[in-house]
């Protein structure tokens, strides 16, 4: 006979042996645009990543936090980055009007396997330098 407490016993036992994610590498950026601090975290997994079917480029997931007093977002993004090389590039933009900032961050981002890094930050329109 199955009770509600085996069935709460076998549901906790499903969730504690469900795979947790992997260990993420992040980078982690400050700036300030006009009056207000926005933090930026990029994180990759700590994982080799998928080439694709050429073997030419990795498809990378990454997820990226902004965070400015009073607000926060995440989103997961997957870029593209050339394979073969020592340090890869690619470029992405985020909107800022989920922090209440108007513009855009256009962001470099260098990746190799293992690493993550924000090398440039751009806020558009107006073309201001951040990093």
């Amino acid at each position: 006979m199955i009770t509600p407490i085996t069935v709460l016993a076998l549901s906790t036992t499903l969730v504690a042996a469900a795979p947790s994610p992997g260990p993420s590498v992040c980078s982690n950026d400050t700036f300030t645009i006009g009056e207000r601090t926005v933090n930026v975290t990029l994180c990759v997994p700590d994982a080799p990543p998928k080439r694709t079917a050429d073997g030419r480029r990795f498809i990378v997931t990454i997820t990226e936090s902004l965070s400015s007093p009073g607000a926060t977002f995440n989103r997961e993004e997957t870029l593209d980055f050339l394979a073969g090389t020592d340090l890869s590039r690619t470029l992405d933009d985020v909107p800022l009007d989920k922090l209440g900032i108007a513009g855009t961050l256009h962001l470099t981002i260098a990746y190799r396997p293992g690493t993550i890094r924000l090398e440039h930050a751009l806020l558009i329109p107006g073309a201001k330098a951040l990093k």
